[in-house]
């Protein structure tokens, strides 16, 4: 099974790929000839590689550091338990989770991160943001894969193509190794659906349906909400699906210029704002939403919310709290009947810093945690916390599209609703998109929250919020093109 992924413009049908400093990391189908030389080797530095190594039981004995997703408060997680089994296995090769996580998006999530570069504490590698990867390459914070890729003849055509080119640099070089990918569906609640008088099995297909199924659902009280149909801020319900479902975009094609403004992206915005105004006053829907609960108690989960935009992982958190609940999953509505399907995709990489020690070993440890090995001891430790839910276990896409079909039939559940998840995903895979990529993606990210946020919460209008964020990504992208090599 291989999946290609797709950048289409709502409506036309047409896959189009977008090009990034002449032809650097499209997102469309399949790779480059260029970057496709780039994967198997070619262009790399003297940050890794040489000869093969010795076996690595028999290596000299290090202790290395690796950060990625915050420890729960209890118990591990699952990168902890891939972890332990890597420790298990080569005792002279031990690795330290630690506390700092480095996952988040945008300037202020990644702070602990920036300062541990800049004062030389920083892990030998970590989990980071995929979309996120080119704009610290430029900065020379990670180190270039492509000679162990070589020396090892490491298969990268193994992954998604489009996660692949998204961890690559300005230099075509390759910073990390895809972790995971996904793809944004709608959730939604089939007996809340029957309640408000609504076909359980026909989800919304367009914006418009998406606005009504959203009244229909809303429950109000004397003092607020006992139920919302829909909330713009809760889950995956992010500004980028909008704006481009609307024929928008938020870079230019060779990564320069900010478009915010552009018209299109207007259009979205003002949608989402105007569905929140339809569904109730902010001050009440910011309260409602402040209430919630986590892990077994979300909103979606208890009955609070009845339709959510998730990514298709979602379902692990679904089948781990509530594999009796009647639920369906469905593309993403499209701003009106006839558009072409679409949804969009994210994902992380492994990246190993540009100034860590003992770089040969962390490259041995990514090539752990992306292989089967490796994943099916994340999983074991994602199952047993699942049945100690009372759940089921459902695994995340690995980005790998063999891998994730074995791992699926593996973890098939029996549940009907539960199971119908990971295919809907698959299928869905060839109408996705992937964030403009950017070098500075951070800043972009931030731009495109803070409208949304602003815009919906009217703080401020969706002209004053676009152009005013639009100003500060220019400055960013102006200031990272001046730097760039």
């Amino acid at each position: 099974m291989g999946l290609q992924t797709h950048d289409q413009s709502a409506g036309t049908g047409k896959s189009s790929r977008r090009s990034f400093v002449g032809g650097f990391l499209s997102a469309g189908i399949g790779l480059s000839a260029s970057i496709v030389a780039t994967a198997c080797g070619v262009g790399s530095d003297a940050s890794g590689g040489g000869s093969a190594a010795a076996p690595l039981k028999d290596r000299k004995a290090v202790s290395l550091e690796w950060w990625g997703d915050a420890p729960p408060a209890t118990g591990t997680n699952q990168r902890m338990d891939q972890i332990k089994a890597w420790n298990d296995k080569y005792p002279n090769l031990q690795i330290k989770y630690g506390a700092n996580a480095a996952t988040g998006q945008g300037v202020e999530a990644l702070g602990k991160f920036v300062a541990a570069i800049a004062s030389g504490t920083a892990p030998n590698g970590l989990d980071f943001d995929r979309f996120q990867v080119a704009t610290y390459a430029n900065r020379k914070t990670f180190a270039a894969l492509d000679d162990f890729i070589k020396r090892d003849k490491f298969d990268m055509k193994k992954f998604v193509p489009a996660t692949v080119e998204e961890a690559m640099g300005l230099d075509k070089k390759t910073y990390g190794i895809p972790r995971s990918t996904d793809c944004r569906l709608l959730f939604w609640n089939k007996d809340l659906f029957r309640e408000a008088g609504l076909d359980p099995e026909k989800p919304p297909a367009t914006w418009d349906d998406l606005r009504q199924a959203a009244i229909r659902l809303t429950k109000k009280n004397a003092a607020g909400f006992d139920r919302i149909g829909f909330h713009t801020e809760e889950g995956q319900a992010h500004f980028h699906i909008f704006g481009w479902q609307a024929g928008g975009s938020f870079q230019s094609a060779d990564g320069k210029k900010a478009t915010l403004t552009h018209g299109p992206n207007q259009e979205g915005l003002e949608f989402m704002t105007n569905l929140m105004k339809d569904i109730g006053p902010w001050d009440s829907l910011k309260a409602y939403r402040d209430s919630w609960g986590k892990d077994a108690q979300q909103a979606f989960l208890v009955g609070q919310l009845g339709m959510v935009y998730q990514t298709n992982n979602y379902i692990s958190t679904v089948a781990r709290f509530r594999p009796d609940m009647k639920f369906g999953a469905a593309p993403p509505p499209v701003k009106k009947a006839g558009d072409k399907q679409m949804t969009w995709s994210g994902g992380f990489s492994f990246v190993v810093t540009r100034d860590a020690k003992d770089q040969d070993v962390t490259w041995e440890l990514v090539k752990f945690l992306s292989s089967e090995e490796g994943f099916a001891a994340g999983f074991a430790g994602d199952e047993g916390r699942a049945k100690g839910s009372g759940g089921v276990f459902v695994p995340p896409m690995t980005g790998q599209p063999e891998l994730d079909k074995k791992m699926f039939a593996k973890y098939k559940t029996s549940i009907v609703d539960v199971d119908k998840v990971p295919d809907t995903a698959v299928n869905l895979m060839q109408f996705t998109r992937f964030r403009e990529l950017s070098i500075a993606a951070q800043y972009l990210w931030d731009g495109i929250k803070k409208s949304q946020v602003e815009a919906i919460s009217l703080a401020k209008s969706s002209t004053q919020t676009l152009g005013e964020n639009n100003t500060v990504v220019q400055k960013a992208l102006d200031d990272a093109w001046a730097t760039a090599k």
